[in-house]
């Protein structure tokens, strides 16, 4: 068993197929739409049947490119087109106008832009090729053919004389030339033509085959094909983009985390930089937008729309970082693998949904809404649990979404809907993204339940220096079997024997499958190659969670949901156990989560966790009702404070006046007459007022109770 790298979403969500099983709806109306959902299923078949029969002409369309240009390395001009179109003849729908696209237009089987924001490369290749523009957008043969020349011509401009046979490495530089996304070549424009490059190398390396994409795998080496510092940023987790200062750096996530993953050395760390506390969904890369493509008005984040960037992954996310482009989205994810980049704070407005972006979070798929085998199982199923994180954390209902038929045109479908399509929201009439073959009814199973996280924690990356001998249990003196050399998945940790060399050491036993041997064995932490001593640390330097407290049942769900590890709660440290009142807790490095039937499952930390547990826990305020949210600015202090209810009462703060709750007739009097925006925080709990009274001192106002008066403010 050599175990190959799978991105974290895929390992989290299990592969499901893209049909559309599983519909459901009350009344008559569920007969019919299974119906149309079948019909449309059987639809999907025959439109991927009939786009392989289109592909089989172009392998020959691509050898004769690769006759006319012999330079080129056989392989990459069909990574391209997977990459930009995945091997579709894209054609632009001509009534639908430019600003209403999510990104400048494309064309053809290799996706060449039209100008627009971008590079006008069917200009560039038709004059090349000596051919009309018209004939390179309509035309596939045509189309490949002035995508080699623009490839082969910008290999020659890179300035390296490049072979066939010299390595498709040495292809890196040509390709970011190539890429298209606009002028200027700054350090964040460079930036996004390398993360084109190194997606089409990626493909190379993996190889696709599938409804008549054939691209075989061979080996890559990125480090041939990128300098060192600039491939650490390529697959950094998170990276701040500084547009006045045209600088991209990799985030230390390390430094902004809590003990001990502060203490976790980065190379490529700045200090002051915002780690992955900046982040929202865990498991995403952070990799901002443009400051001019979005607002930073506050969202109320009650609702996710699903789009298709009409392009590649890459160029949406340059398009985002493009400060003319007037568009973005929170989240953007790659079909190929799953991988999720967020570009937008959930609490700020992304520019997706013209009218709606007050109070949704946009979610953009790579590909095209009219390409039946667009939605792949790595990308609906990392989509879906992005969603279903979305759903534990912020008031979004999973279970309102959308779970009929897909739609080719602009189909409103009511409000009560809070996970649609692009097309299914007023005032977007030229819109139908998702499209017609996006699978709403797997999807709805996927994030309500249908595939949920697993009981146990998912698995994690670690890499091994030497052949590492496995054994039953971390006590075990009696080998049972050898993991091999490389990057192996782990499942959790335990405490045991010591394994010593000089002066290296670990305590700690991963448990994992072995390569010669039975699954479930252990081996030691010691041969982990990048920790120290009794560390056992994944590669990105996230603490393994001890298998004696992996969560599981309710709280496994919300814990693995918020990111596992990779939240703000860090790794369990203590087991589940019995709350008060008939719930049950888990305590986190860093809070809890608490669990009762009647309320569900929230998560409770930072100051006002320590709030909560100084005035009684359950025992006073029953168990929580949501997670932290951002509350409004304070009229007096203009800090931004958190809130969270709980069955008893709500819990309010800022770093001025700390954490403090309201409840009873003052937080009746407070919700109607304007919360913290018109009285400001509370600076105190509720005190006693005369003989039988109750007051509550706010930054503006305090608050007063008699059973005579009721409550005023003074």
């Amino acid at each position: 068993m050599n175990k190959l790298m799978l991105p974290a979403a895929a390992l989290l969500l299990a592969a499901a197929g893209t049909g559309y099983a599983g519909l459901a709806h009350a009344g008559g109306q569920g007969s019919s739409l299974r119906a149309e959902a079948k019909a449309q299923d059987l639809e999907r078949r025959e439109a991927l049947a009939r786009q392989a029969r289109e592909r089989a002409a172009y392998p020959a369309y691509f050898a004769r490119a690769y006759e006319h240009y012999d330079t080129l390395p056989r392989g990459v001009l069909e990574a391209i087109a997977f990459a930009e179109t995945n091997w579709t003849h894209a054609q632009p729908d001509p009534h639908e106008k430019s600003g209403h696209r999510h990104m400048p237009a494309s064309y053809g089987v290799m996706g060449l832009y039209r100008g627009e924001g971008f590079a006008n490369q069917v200009a560039e290749g038709a004059k090349l090729l000596g051919v009309s523009e018209r004939l390179v957008m309509s035309d596939p043969e045509t189309n490949i053919l002035a995508a080699a020349a623009l490839l082969a011509r910008a290999a020659k401009q890179d300035g390296h004389q490049v072979r066939a046979d010299g390595g498709v490495e040495a292809m890196a530089g040509a390709l970011a030339r190539y890429a298209g996304y606009g002028p200027g070549d700054g350090n964040i424009q460079g930036f996004a033509r390398q993360s084109f490059a190194y997606e089409v190398l990626q493909t190379l390396s993996r190889g696709v085959e599938a409804d008549g994409v054939r691209i075989p795998a061979m080996p890559v080496e990125m480090a041939r094909a990128f300098p060192r510092e600039r491939l650490a940023l390529l697959g950094a987790p998170a990276l701040r983009m500084d547009h006045g200062a045209d600088t991209v750096t990799a985030i230390d996530e390390a430094a902004a985390a809590p003990a001990p993953l502060a203490a976790v050395p980065r190379a490529a760390a700045k200090a002051g930089d915002v780690g992955r506390a900046a982040l929202d969904f865990g498991e995403a890369i952070w990799n901002p937008a443009h400051s001019s493509n979005y607002s930073t008005a506050g969202n109320g984040r009650s609702a996710v729309i699903m789009h298709t960037i009409e392009g590649s992954y890459a160029g949406g996310i340059s398009w985002f970082q493009n400060p003319a482009a007037n568009v973005s989205a929170h989240y953007v994810v790659r079909r190929s693998d799953g991988q999720i980049t967020q570009m937008v704070r959930e609490h700020h407005q992304a520019w997706h949904a013209a009218y709606h972006n007050h109070y949704t979070i946009g979610i953009e798929h790579d590909g095209r809404a009219g390409d039946a085998g667009n939605w792949t199982s790595a990308m609906v199923n990392a989509s879906a649990r992005l969603t279903r994180s979305i759903c534990a954390r912020q008031p979004v209902n999973c279970a309102s979404a959308w779970k009929g038929p897909g739609y080719d045109y602009w189909q409103v479908v009511p409000d009560s809907v809070r996970i649609k399509g692009h097309g299914m929201l007023t005032s977007n009439q030229n819109r139908y993204d998702p499209g017609r073959y996006f699978p709403w009814a797997n999807f709805y199973t996927l994030i309500n339940g249908g595939s949920p996280p697993p009981a146990t924690a998912p698995t994690y990356w670690v890499d091994t220096h030497a052949a590492a001998p496995g054994f039953p249990s971390p006590t075990s003196t009696a080998q049972s079997g050898t993991l091999n050399r490389g990057t192996h998945y782990v499942y959790c940790k335990a405490w045991g024997r010591e394994i010593r060399s000089g002066t290296a050491f670990n305590r700690w036993w991963l448990k994992t499958d072995l390569d010669v041997g039975p699954a479930g064995q252990y081996v030691s932490a010691y041969y982990l190659s990048r920790w120290g001593n009794d560390e056992a640390r994944d590669n990105d330097g996230y603490d393994i969670p001890r298998c004696d407290l992996l969560p599981y049942g309710k709280i496994g769900e919300k814990y693995y949901a918020m990111g596992g590890v990779r939240s703000h709660l860090g790794v369990p440290e203590l087991a589940e156990a019995a709350a008060q009142l008939g719930g049950r807790f888990q305590q986190f490095r860093n809070g809890m989560i608490l669990w009762h039937a009647d309320a569900g499952a929230f998560a409770v930390h930072g100051r006002i966790l320590d709030g909560y547990r100084a005035t009684g826990s359950e025992t006073r305020w029953g168990f929580a009702l949501m997670d932290e949210l951002d509350a409004a600015v304070s009229p007096v202090s203009g800090q931004r404070g958190r809130f969270q209810y709980f069955e008893d009462g709500l819990f309010l703060w800022t770093a001025a006046t700390g954490a403090h709750p309201v409840h009873g007739a003052i937080l009746a009097h407070f919700e109607n007459n304007g919360r913290e925006a018109a009285f400001g925080y509370p600076k105190s709990a509720e005190q006693a007022h005369g003989s039988n009274g109750r007051k509550q001192a706010f930054e503006r106002r305090t608050l007063y109770w008699t059973p005579e008066r009721g409550v005023w403010a003074e």
